[in-house]
Formats: structure tokens, sequence, C-alpha cells
């Protein structure tokens, strides 16, 4: 069966970037050390800011290195596929999230930006309204335009944003009431 599109990539990527973070982190935390006491004659500032600092970069750095040898270990695959009936997903990073749809049962591709919660979501609807999250903006390399010519290539009825970043801003229902009672309803 033909690939319209697929993306594949290994977790050791992440783990490599995760202890690339570990270092730079370390390295502001030794120039926050020498830097800081040239920049503010308040010591006991400097010193209370120097006692949380002390303790939470072990913490940090505990985190990113155990991310990194987590994903390094583990090395599950990424996977994002179209075919001419199918569009495969699958994540291992958080909870192996894994599915499948027809592609002739989706509707909808939806880039949305909550403001209330500074979230972006990128989701699949489907003709029985479920929605399928991806999340693929976190992917280095993921070439969206194709992936969204895949999709178009395999059903034409599906509706993809016009720009790979083009994404709808979904306000609340207060603040929605706000623009419309001022007019700036978009």
């Amino acid at each position: 069966m033909a690939t319209y599109f697929i993306f594949t990539r290994k977790q050791r990527s992440s783990a490599l970037l995760l202890v690339f973070n570990a270092g730079l982190t370390f390295l502001l935390y030794v120039a926050a050390h020498k830097y800081l006491p040239d920049l503010t004659s308040d010591k006991s500032a400097l010193t209370q800011l120097f006692d949380v600092l002390d303790i939470a970069i072990w913490v940090v750095e505990a985190i990113l290195l155990g991310l990194a040898l987590w994903f390094w270990l583990e090395n599950k695959q990424i996977r994002v596929c179209v075919t001419p009936t199918m569009l495969s997903y699958f994540d291992p990073t958080f909870g192996d999230v894994s599915w499948q749809v027809k592609v002739s049962d989706i509707t909808e591709l939806k880039q949305v930006s909550d403001t209330t919660q500074e979230f972006i979501s990128n989701l699949i609807v489907l003709k029985n309204g479920e929605k399928k999250q991806l999340m693929y903006g976190n992917y280095r390399g993921f070439d969206r335009r194709a992936f969204f010519d895949a999709l178009v290539l395999a059903n034409p009825n599906i509706i993809v944003p016009e720009s790979t970043y083009s994404y709808k801003i979904q306000r609340p229902s207060w603040a929605k009431r706000i623009r419309k009672k001022f007019g700036l309803d978009e």
C-alpha cells in the first residue's frame, strides 16, 4: 500500500536534547554564582537566592538527566503515517498514545490556541464529533505542510489550515461576551 506521509523519530534524539538542556542549565547556574554578586549590593537577597538555587539546581538536573536516561534506554519510536485509507499515530513519550483512524472519517484538522491555558492543540476532528490530539508541534523536523498535503491527497474533503502555523484562538465564554459587548468580535 502506498504511503503519502511518514514521520518517525526515536526517543534518543529527545534524550540528547535533554542532556544538552541539563548542561546549559548547569552553565547558567555557574554563571549566576560568578556574575550576580557583581550586579547587586544586597548581599542578604543574594544569599537567599543562592540558598534556593543551590538546592533547585540538583533537583532540575536530576529530573532532566533522569528523563534523558529513560528516553535513551527506552528508545521507542514516534510515528505518524498517512496512507490512502488510514492515519496512524503513535507517541510513546508519555503514556504510549496510539490510535489510527480512517482518512475518510476525518473532517478537519484544527490548530487551536487556548488563551486561558496558553496551550496550543493540534486536533483531528472526525465525522462523529470525536477529536484526536496530535503532538507534532513537539517534533523537530516534522513537515506540517507535507502532512496537510498528504491528508488532502488521501481525502480531498478534509479541511486543513491555510498556513502551517495558523492557530485559531479559543477564548473563554466570559471573554467572548466582553468582546461582543465592545464590538470586538472577530
